[in-house]
């Protein structure tokens, strides 16, 4: 069981927070807190696996729980959820070992990516004799990318290669940087549902950034943009 504390103060993100992580196997929600204060004293009298931190708190910085976990040594993972883009915080990030780090808004597949990685990483450690191989090694520092599907074997169940195809000749035909699953419905001639399924597969590929705007009123809206053009292409070319 992994022992989690989250580190937000706006309620409806942490709201948001605790849901993702409800739908996940073997985790436990320690604390949430609010504040660095509160989250420096629960980190110092609650045994924790994994803190889920903002940037932005009130008048303090995130950043700061950051430094006080490296100061004490604790081996704990980290996963930055936050507004924060600048590329200084996310160098500042990087020195201070976090393990992944979301830009809200963020979607749950890739909170769920962030928080399973962690796991799998603590798990494979824990498992690992005092001398290890580099075959070992590797599988921490350099976890395998995922393909792009060229066989009906290599989709998910329900989903098939020529509609695929279909999906992608139609995001390239759009001609836009970023586009909705709506913009897709009169091009692919398929529902909704059907077309976020494959919108959801290219996102889990890495071939499109999914965002998730949350906090309105109706159904979530999700946006996409193209990561990889010339993977996407190959699709295309499949139909």
């Amino acid at each position: 069981m992994m022992r989690v504390l989250i580190v937000e103060d706006d309620p409806m993100v942490m709201r948001l927070n605790v849901e993702y992580l409800n739908r996940l196997d073997d985790l436990r929600l320690v604390a949430q807190c609010e504040s660095v204060p509160t989250a420096i004293e629960v980190l110092e009298r609650e045994a924790v696996d994994l803190v889920l931190l903002d940037v932005y708190l009130g008048s303090r910085s995130g950043l700061e729980v950051l430094r006080h976990l490296q100061r004490s040594g604790r081996d704990i993972e980290t996963v930055l959820i936050t507004a924060a883009s600048e590329l200084a915080t996310v160098r500042t990030a990087r020195r201070l070992g976090v393990s992944d780090y979301l830009v809200k808004p963020f979607t749950f597949e890739r909170f769920r990516d962030a928080v399973l990685a962690c796991r799998q990483a603590r798990e494979a450690l824990a498992e690992l004799p005092g001398r290890i191989a580099q075959r070992d090694i590797d599988r921490l520092f350099q976890p395998a990318a995922p393909s792009v599907p060229r066989r009906a074997g290599d989709l998910p169940k329900g989903l098939t290669v020529p509609t695929l195809a279909r999906v992608a000749q139609a995001i390239l035909a759009l001609d836009e940087a970023t586009f909705t699953t709506e913009a897709l419905l009169s091009a692919t001639g398929m529902s909704r549902v059907s077309v976020r399924k494959y919108l959801k597969y290219l996102a889990e590929i890495a071939l499109l950034d999914e965002s998730f705007h949350y906090g309105q009123v109706g159904r979530p809206s999700f946006t996409y943009r193209c990561l990889d053009l010339e993977a996407l292409e190959a699709l295309a070319a499949e139909g």
